[in-house]
């Protein structure tokens, strides 16, 4: 049986992000989710899924695209970390259950190659996965507006050409699984601004959001997650590894040789 997956986040009301109808004394907004996963070896290979993220952008259902900034964006988030193999369900199931509210409660539901990283834990997962399933389903006809769900943005195929200004490119990078604190907050955080970047890339594509020059995704994260993430070295456990930042690509866990 796994064990429990380091989980990073900034809501207040985690397990139920998306308005009063799910917490007392809470208020509705529209919701655009976006999920990520980021996995241990590339598409071709059989690699593990080693962090998942979600973002919640409140977006307006109807009118005009809201104008935004890095400094005042406010976003929600929550993501979640292995550090060993057998915590993998874990990891699937946390997601699972992200898909399964973004689905039935957000407006929008953006994801990158999201049908690939869904197929990939269907075939890793030993317990169905009914929101992956229902997800995956609805993914091949998102073109199709299905009544009482989120429409469905790939920012990998329809939203390809936005054009949307961002510091980051959208496509993964392979990390390793990290073994201490340090290094699961460096691959949260890298997960989490890859997430964000979906985010806002699906939300200039439906018109919710505009923003002048280029976003900072990366400032942006820091300011939403300043409290979340570990900044201390455990030198111990991190002579042999570094963080690599993300000044235009998706950070990676690197691993190096001891001196």
């Amino acid at each position: 049986m796994g064990t429990s997956v380091r989980e990073y986040t900034n809501l207040q009301w985690p397990q139920t992000p998306f308005g009063a109808e799910q917490r007392p004394f809470g208020r509705h907004w529209d919701m655009l989710t976006a999920c990520t996963l980021e996995w241990s070896g590339r598409p071709e290979e059989a690699g593990l899924p080693v962090a998942s993220a979600a973002v919640y952008l409140r977006v307006r259902k109807h009118g005009t695209a809201q104008h935004i900034a890095d400094d005042t964006l406010s976003v929600g988030f929550r993501t979640a970390v292995i550090e060993e193999p057998g915590e993998v369900p874990d990891l699937l199931r946390l997601t699972d259950r992200e898909l399964t509210g973004a689905r039935r409660l957000g407006v929008i539901l953006a994801g990158h190659r999201l049908s690939d990283d869904l197929t990939r834990m269907n075939a890793l997962s030993t317990v169905p996965l009914r929101g992956a399933a229902e997800v995956l389903s609805a993914w091949a006809n998102r073109t199709v507006k299905q009544r009482g769900v989120a429409v469905m943005i790939d920012t990998a195929a329809e939203a390809a050409a936005t054009g949307a200004e961002l510091d980051m490119h959208l496509e993964p990078v392979s990390v390793p699984v990290p073994t201490c604190p340090t290094c699961a907050s460096g691959v949260a955080r890298s997960a989490l601004a890859r997430c964000l970047a979906v985010g806002l890339t699906a939300a200039v594509h439906t018109d919710r959001y505009t923003w002048e020059g280029t976003s900072r995704v990366t400032e942006t994260i820091d300011r939403a997650a300043w409290d979340v993430f570990t900044t201390d070295t455990d030198t111990a456990c991190c002579a042999t590894r570094r963080i690599v930042g993300t000044d235009t690509n998706t950070a990676a866990v690197l691993t190096s040789a001891p001196d």
